[in-house]
């Protein structure tokens, strides 16, 4: 069995906790994106139900053809916008899975840096015990001169 410096392991360990930290950072901002998406989304909701509140007045008010167009040439925009701002929420929501995953493995990846520095320590620490106690029986065997 190979010894892994504990230097080398710790170094490890703050390197993973570095990577860590920026996914986590990375996943704080795609969830803030998603919710201003979602907020923005429930805006364009809120937009199209008073387009078309207003659109039954105009249908009924409407006495052409052309009048009936400008209706749903009107609501249409309406429309569009709401799945604009859909498609953008789908995609924040996608980003922010993403990160999500990426935090996750980070964090596995942390966890075992962890692991991996408790063992070297108690390796390290039977190894010096054994010496002292070595050292220790070294002493205690030694010729005592005579009185």
């Amino acid at each position: 069995m190979t010894t892994i410096k504990p230097r080398v392991v710790r170094a490890l360990k703050d390197a993973r906790t570095r990577l860590r930290d920026a996914a986590a950072a990375a996943h704080s901002n795609a969830t803030a994106e998603s919710d201003r998406s979602a907020r923005a989304l429930e805006d364009e909701h809120e937009t199209l139900e008073t387009a078309l509140d207003a659109a039954t007045t105009a249908l009924a008010e409407a006495r052409t053809i052309h009048a009936l167009d400008n209706v749903a040439a009107h609501t249409s925009e309406y429309r569009l916008s709401l799945a604009d701002a859909m498609q953008r929420h789908a995609d924040a929501s996608a980003v922010t899975e993403t990160a999500a995953d990426r935090l996750r493995e980070r964090t596995r990846q942390l966890r075992t840096a962890e692991r991996l520095v408790d063992r070297v320590e108690r390796h390290r620490a039977k190894r010096e015990a054994r010496s002292e106690q070595i050292r220790i029986d070294d002493l205690n065997g030694r010729r005592r001169p005579c009185e």
